[in-house]
């Protein structure tokens, strides 16, 4: 047996299997019939056994031939599947951002049928981290990120305020919301380390009060502790947007604009803006003012 199987005979193979006819078989790989019984007997001698009985000028797969079948037709049209998705993938465009997990969560899963309708050549790669990636070493091509929009070795533009607002489930609103506006020490709030109460308290004018039930360090398990009705929490208006529509947190109070709390969409330097990344960024700005 020849170690070194032929495999550019197989697709051959597996025709003239079906049908059982070299003639036949040669008309639809475009070759001539001797040139198909040449391939035959090559991959006949590789294997070591033979594939078919002959009788005549006629062929019949035998038992070996059965199995060589078995195993190699599935093995081809995985092949060629992997082909058709590769190519798919050549076709289209990849766009591998870094995300915020809270904003991958709250904002931009539930409308991204919206970009693949404006975007349709572009596939995103999100990568959620609370992690400020090195863009240009990781590989990215973009990151939406918060803050003042100066970040070194990036190019940045704001697509998003960062106005935030205190809220609440309807029930634990009402329950609440007069002692909310005066003040009240036993009012309970959650926070989230970047958006801290005092800071909020400190913009709309008013004395600190209220009772820190938690602290969390991502802004969506903070959304998710106010939907769970757990307490009165600082967010940013643009991630509570979809709940406070649906009905399932109400604002207590109006947005106020903290420091260096904007949402930018950041991209390489070195890259320069790319038109992945220019759609990208155009479709953010019309979704998000």
């Amino acid at each position: 047996m020849n170690e070194r199987l032929p495999l550019h005979i197989l697709p051959t193979f597996v025709i003239a299997a079906r049908l059982e006819n070299l003639r036949a078989t040669a008309q639809r790989v475009s070759l001539t019939h001797g040139a198909v019984s040449q391939q035959i007997q090559q991959l006949e001698q590789a294997i070591g056994y033979p594939l078919f009985d002959r009788s005549g000028r006629g062929v019949r797969l035998n038992a070996a031939g059965r199995e060589l079948l078995a195993a190699t037709e599935p093995a081809l049209l995985a092949l060629q599947q992997g082909v058709d998705r590769a190519r798919r993938v050549a076709v289209s465009q990849m766009l591998r951002i870094s995300v915020l997990p809270s904003f991958a969560h709250y904002w931009l899963l539930p409308r991204l049928a919206e970009f693949h309708r404006a975007c349709p050549g572009i596939r995103l790669d999100i990568d959620a981290s609370l992690a400020i990636q090195d863009l240009g070493r990781k590989g990215f091509d973009a990151a939406i990120r918060i803050g003042d929009g100066q970040w070194s070795g990036v190019q940045t533009q704001r697509i998003a305020s960062g106005v935030v607002l205190p809220v609440a489930t309807p029930e634990l609103a009402r329950q609440w919301q007069e002692a909310f506006d005066a003040g009240d020490p036993q009012i309970p709030l959650l926070e989230h380390d970047v958006t801290p109460w005092h800071s909020w308290f400190s913009a709309a004018g008013r004395m600190g009060g209220g009772q820190q039930l938690a602290l969390f360090n991502d802004a969506g398990l903070l959304l998710r502790a106010a939907e769970q009705g757990f307490g009165i929490a600082l967010v940013k208006a643009v991630l509570a947007q979809d709940a406070i529509a649906a009905g399932r947190l109400v604002p207590l109070a109006a947005a106020l604009h903290l420091n260096d709390s904007d949402i930018y969409l950041a991209w390489p330097q070195a890259a320069g803006l790319t038109s992945e990344v220019a759609a990208l960024l155009n479709w953010l700005q019309q979704q998000l003012n």
